[in-house]
This record gives structure tokens, C-alpha cells and sequence, in this order.
């Protein structure tokens, strides 16, 4: 199945949202956790068992992984397995952030889509277009281009306008997209920008969104909600996963996650 048919199926069939980002920050595990052989993989399996009924999608983020090289990696691939193996029909959306020349881009896509498997990844378009292509060439995956993101900097670049056309360089980004399929390219808005996120949605109505800063960053879903539409991943990561940093980790995770379900399932028929 392609990234938007599993998406669109398990959202319906949830009637919900809720992405369910997974950091694995070494710092913040819990003690129980930090005893295992495999630390990174032992929390996110907890995780990620605890969280299934309700989650829409999983987005893994590398950074946290690639921090302890050959083990980390090594953790990550069975953390992408083991939602393949036991949850195949969640989309998994593998935050890397990557965004480079087509020779090197290529690499990574053969890599994330071609051996991991994946089913998205989040890119950098800074680069243009042609950065993007290798993983375009995967049909039944879709990436997210960074688009407007919630971190308090983004602004220095992402709000500045174009004196030629008039656009912000984020409406660039999206204005460029035009002549890739929905189907294969979507963007990450901020949770943090509702005003920005409403403009963008009514331009692009036929695109997934993911949407990052839910949560732990602030936004809230009352402001989310009415203006995200029902082709979004509403992403929440430490706001679920280290609800408690006890021995009750996993099963506080998925008391977490049940509550943000509930409240996206009592919106859904309005979006």
C-alpha cells in the first residue's frame, strides 16, 4: 500500500490524527530503561505497544539514534522492524531531515525506501527540486518538505519575501511543489503557526500535512483542529512518551496517547 492509502484507512479507521513521534532522548529515559542492553530500541518497542490502538502513524527520529553511531543505527533499524513486522499497517514516518545533490540524495532514498522501508521521510528543500527526485522515484512513498516549521528561529528565513513574486519563502516552497503529486510530496507546517497553517491548508487542500509542536512546544489542538483538515498528522512526541519517567513509562505513554485520541475522535467529523 502507499503512504496516503495507509494513512487515509487508518485514520478513518480511527477517526483521528495523532502521529506519535518517538525521541528517544537518553537524558530523560527512565532508569528501568537506561539497564537495557539496547536502551533506545527497549523504549520505543514499550512505546510503541503501549500507543498502537490509537496511533495513526509513528515518526522515529534519527538524531536521537544516530548519537551512539553503529549501536544507535543498529537500534533504530529494529525499531523501524518491529513496526513493521507487528504493526504493518501504521505508516512510519522516518524524521531525517535530509536534503542534498541527487547523487547523495539518491543514496539516502535507496537507503530510507529501498532497504528500511519506510513509508515517508521529512527533507530539507533548500536545495530545490532536484534534491527530492530520488525519492520521488518511489512512487508508493511520500515525503514531507519542510515547509514552515515551529522552531522560534524559523522565521529568519521562512517569512522573509520574495521582491520578484511576492511570496514568503515558505509559500515558495509550497508554490514550487505544484508539479509534484499530493500523493508523493507533502509538508511540515508547525503547530506553533495556526494563522499560517489555516493559509497554507486552503491552497493546498489535497496535501498531507505533518504537523510537529503539539504539546511539549505549546499549541494546543483547539487551535489545530479547525483549520488543519483531515489530511494531517497531528505529531506529539515527549508530550506522550515521557509522561512518566517510572517503571509505569509505557502504560502512562498510552493513557497519554488515549486521551489526545479521544479528543481528535470528538472533532473528527468537523474537519
Amino acid at each position: 500500500m502507499s503512504f496516503q492509502s495507509k494513512f487515509l484507512t487508518r485514520s478513518r479507521e480511527l477517526r483521528s490524527l495523532l502521529c506519535v513521534g518517538l525521541d528517544p532522548d537518553d537524558s530523560k529515559l527512565p532508569e528501568i530503561v537506561k539497564r537495557s542492553p539496547e536502551p533506545l530500541f527497549h523504549f520505543c518497542r514499550e512505546i510503541i505497544d503501549a500507543t498502537a490502538p490509537y496511533a495513526v502513524a509513528y515518526k522515529p527520529n534519527i538524531a536521537f539514534f544516530e548519537v551512539f553511531g553503529s549501536s544507535g543505527i543498529r537500534q533504530f533499524e529494529k525499531t523501524i522492524g518491529h513496526l513493521k513486522s507487528n504493526y504493518p499497517n501504521i505508516p512510519i514516518v522516518a524524521d531525517v531531515k535530509r536534503g542534498d545533490l541527487d547523487n547523495t540524495a539518491r543514496q539516502y532514498a535507496r537507503y530510507y525506501f529501498g532497504d528500511l522501508r519506510v513509508d515517508s521521510v521529512t527533507l530539507s528543500p533548500y536545495m530545490g527540486l532536484d534534491s527530492a527526485r530520488p525519492f520521488l522515484e518511489y512512487q508508493d512513498h511520500l515525503i514531507f518538505w519542510l515547509c514552515l516549521t515551529s522552531n522560534p528561529d524559523a522565521s529568519q528565513f521562512q517569512k522573509k519575501r520574495f521582491s520578484e513574486t511576492g511570496r514568503t519563502l515558505y509559500e515558495e516552497v509550497a508554490y514550487v511543489s505544484r508539479t509534484v503529486s499530493p500523493q508523493n510530496l507533502g509538508f511540515v507546517v508547525g503547530a506553533t503557526n495556526p494563522g499560517e497553517l489555516d493559509t497554507l491548508r486552503k491552497q493546498n487542500p489535497d496535501r498531507i500535512f505533518l504537523i510537529p509542536g503539539f504539546g511539549a512546544q505549546g499549541a494546543k489542538l483547539e487551535d489545530l483542529l479547525p483549520v488543519c483538515g483531515p489530511l494531517s498528522l497531528i505529531n506529539s512526541s515527549r508530550g506522550i512518551h515521557f509522561a512518566s519517567n517510572g517503571s509505569d513509562f509505557a502504560s502512562r505513554a498510552g493513557q497519554e496517547a488515549e486521551k489526545i485520541h479521544r479528543q481528535m475522535q470528538a472533532q473528527f467529523s468537523n474537519l
